[in-house]
């Protein structure tokens, strides 16, 4: 399990060490026969991000709701406590680090569309969904403010079907524009779907 953990973080990192090319601003993209793949770090929204203070806290809450149940000396307590603080960084830190290299890997070619989540190189979500199921793709600005949830932040939209699939949450519009263009220019994605459209071919990794 860990040789194929440490396996999937050298493949990610060798794979975007391949991708020499800015596409605009933080994106990065190569050329993949007849289609493409883009990197895409994400932004985390304001309120996620603070979220990680509240880590620091829980091993200290933890401890203070065992020592209402189990009497411990004030030197056992004051370890402990000192543990649990140092429990709460480690978390913390875990967490930042986290939040902070979350990346959408986008490969798209006329057949399919594929969108990656990654953290720390590691793939931990994936979706393919057929190409032609999705129509008007398009840039959507901030709603309330990148600060307030990630649903509201920038962030590129398409439809397939009812459902509205939304992924690059914090990308700028420059970028946006520049992403948008390549993607056309693989597939040409209408404003409205298509009533021959071909059955979903969806996989989940």
């Amino acid at each position: 399990m860990a040789v194929r953990g440490e396996s999937a973080v050298i493949s990610g990192k060798q794979e975007e060490r391949a991708m020499l090319e800015t596409l605009a601003g933080r994106l990065k993209w190569e050329r993949t026969g007849d289609g493409i793949r883009v990197v895409i770090p994400v932004r985390v929204d304001w309120f996620s991000a603070m979220t990680g203070i509240s880590l620091w806290m829980l091993p200290y809450s933890t401890l203070w709701v065992v020592t209402q149940f189990i009497h411990l000396s004030t030197r056992t307590s004051l370890a402990l406590s000192s543990i649990a603080v140092w429990i709460g960084a480690c978390l913390v830190i875990l967490w930042y680090t986290m939040i902070f290299t979350i990346k959408h890997v986008l490969t798209l070619n006329p057949a399919e569309m594929t969108i990656q989540m990654r953290f720390f190189g590691i793939r931990v979500r994936q979706r393919t969904i057929a190409t032609s199921r999705f129509h008007n793709l398009r840039y959507a600005a901030s709603e309330y403010g990148d600060w307030a949830s990630l649903n509201s932040m920038r962030r590129i939209e398409i439809d397939r079907d009812s459902k509205t699939r939304k992924f690059a949450f914090g990308i700028t519009e420059k970028e946006a524009d520049a992403l948008i263009e390549k993607m056309m220019e693989v597939y040409n994605f209408p404003k409205y779907p298509q009533a021959d459209s071909a059955p979903a071919v969806t996989a989940e990794r």
